[in-house]
This record gives C-alpha cells, structure tokens and sequence, in this order.
C-alpha cells in the first residue's frame, strides 16, 4: 500500500525496498503469510541488522544514505528514520550498532575516482577513509562523532567491530591496520597502526586479543603475491602486532569477498578457505585447511580437498566430519587428516 512506502527527504535513487515480515509461528504447513511489509524508495546496495534494527544503505552522490527500520519483537518491521554519511561503505561489516550507536566506515574518494554498488575504485589517490557514529537525533539519523584521515591514498578493503574496539584495514601498497577506540562515541580515536604488506579483506575474531585476516600477500612496492593467512596479536590497542602468517603464492582465496566462504573451527584450530592457484599453463581450486595456534601465531598447511571440475564454495563441520559442498556435489571427509570419505555428485 502506498501507505507503507517511505520517501527520503533527500532523493535517494529511483528503486524501492521492500522489508517483508513473515509469520512462521504456525509452521510452513499452509505455506508462508506475509504479515506487514515496509517499503523506502532508494537503491540499496548493503543491508546489516542487529537484533533491534535492520540498516539499508544506498550509495549516491560521493556518499551513503542509510535507512533504519524497527524489527524488535515479534512485530512486522517499521520504518524508522534516515541518515547520511560522505564516503561509501565496504560491505555489511562496514555497519555496526553498538549501545544505542550506529558505527559507520568509509571511504571517500576524489571526483576522479569512481565508486558502483559497495566497490570504490581510487584512481586520483586523494582517498581517505573515516569512521563516523551515528545516533537517533531530531527525526534522523544524526552524526554524533568521527575520526577520519585514515590510510590517505588508499581504501578500506576490511572493517571489523568488536565491542568498543573497531579494527579498519586500508591499502594501496602496504595494508596498515588501524585500531579504533570507539569506548566514546562522541570522541572516537586511532590508538594504534601496523603496517605491514599486503592486505586483510576479511577479519575473524578468534579469542581473546586475536584476530585472523585472510586475503593477500605482497611486496613493499604493492605487487600482489598470493592468499595469505594472517593471525593478529591486538591485546594491546596501541601496539597491534602480526604473530603469524602463511602464504599460497599465486593464488586467489573466495573468502576475500564473501565471508561465507570462510570456516573457523576454534575446537581444532582448524581454518580452511577455497583457494584457487595457477601458473603460467593451469590452474587449480581446493579447499586448503590450516592448522592455527592463535596464541603462538603459528600456521601450517593441514590439507586439500578438490572436487572433480567444481570449486568449492562452502565448508562445514558436523562431528568429527569436514563437510564441502561445489556445484559438483557434497565431499566428506576426515577433519584432522583431510583423507576423503564419500563423495555424493549432484
């Protein structure tokens, strides 16, 4: 009905979305009845939902509009406010709300440069990337506090928040990790900076004071050398150091983009992506399983796992069974030895 449709104050793209709230408390025996749907007129490229409220954020226009709907209780969703940010968002992991706060990261970039969807190209090299809090102001989503100036030159290729602690990696030539205290929302600041090459495009948190990056290798320079494994020692906010890392030279990890395709199994130090490798002639996809002692930092190649023409995407642990699913079929096989199983083809 025209109206549950919400129009922004500011134009904010010429779709809709469409929130839809479904009642399962009967089960699917009669099949799925909506309840309530609420819709915003903008073209939304990211969602993130904590357990109250769910975020739409749209980029336009150099930066990132963002929509906040209500989805605690049992109630459909509702509209609730929009805001505003410069710059644009990573991915989901970009978004996180905390006491009340919506933390936001981005990056904004030159007129040069060029940014689609949740992917920022940097072509003039005058980026930079901040992070700004958000709070419900006068009917809106108002900026409350921010810290920016980050990785000038470069862009944000990972963003993870964890509590009153944020951690953003920046890159163009070497990745410096940046450790945000975010304990004051009026008053965020960088505590610390490790600079290091290469990059992490995905942070996992793996225990106290540790974190686990994967993504890519690298010289000095920025050449790029292959799927690396890092493990983060970040108990001390001021000194973030790397304890450990492994690296698979010219190769490429799906976990980069899609964190689904990321698996870590702390009850046996198990961590395992798809990787695909090449050389000048061929080239190869597996799952590769390390084994990783995230006190020490050590990382060790545990094994691969293939599927016959397919790579594979997703990995899971069912008892003392590695679970792989490609579009080639489901693989089982033995978690600590990675030996093969059974293999069922679709």
């Amino acid at each position: 009905g025209c109206e549950d449709v919400h129009v922004p104050a500011a134009y904010s793209g010429a779709g809709t979305v469409t929130v839809v709230t479904v009642d399962l408390s009967d089960g699917l025996a009669d099949g799925l009845h909506t309840t309530d749907a609420a819709t915003v007129v903008a073209d939304v490229h990211t969602v993130y939902a904590s357990t109250e409220h769910l975020y739409l954020a749209a980029g336009r226009d150099g930066g990132t509009d963002i929509h906040r709907f209500d989805i605690a209780g049992s109630g459909p969703a509702t509209y609730e406010m929009s805001g505003r940010v410069d710059g644009w968002l990573l991915n989901q992991f970009a978004l996180d709300e905390h006491d009340g706060h919506l933390r936001v990261a981005t990056t904004t970039h030159a007129p040069g440069a060029t940014g689609a969807g949740d992917v920022v190209v940097d072509v003039a090299g005058d980026s930079e990337s901040q992070v700004v809090v958000l709070a419900p102001g006068d009917g809106r989503l108002e900026p409350v506090g921010e810290v920016s100036g980050l990785g000038r030159g470069e862009t944000i290729h990972a963003v993870r928040f964890l509590g009153d602690v944020g951690y953003v990696v920046t890159f163009r030539q070497t990745e410096p990790l940046h450790t945000i205290d975010l304990s004051d929302p009026t008053d965020p600041r960088v505590t610390g900076e490790l600079e290091i090459p290469g990059y992490s495009a995905y942070l996992h948190p793996a225990g106290d004071g540790r974190l686990i990056g994967v993504g890519q290798d690298g010289t000095e320079s920025g050449t790029l050398l292959g799927t690396q494994v890092s493990v983060f020692d970040v108990s001390d906010p001021e000194r973030p150091t790397r304890i450990g890392k492994a690296t698979l030279e010219d190769s490429h990890s799906e976990a980069e983009s899609d964190h689904r395709a990321f698996l870590w199994w702390p009850e046996d130090d198990l961590l395992a992506v798809p990787v695909t490798t090449w050389d000048d002639v061929t080239s190869s996809r597996s799952l590769v399983g390390f084994t990783v002692d995230v006190e020490t930092g050590d990382v060790d190649e545990r094994g691969r796992i293939g599927h016959p023409g397919a790579p594979i995407t997703r990995s899971l642990v069912v008892g003392n069974r590695l679970w792989t699913l490609s579009d080639a079929g489901l693989g089982v096989a033995d978690l600590h030895t990675f030996d093969e199983v059974d293999f069922l083809a679709f």
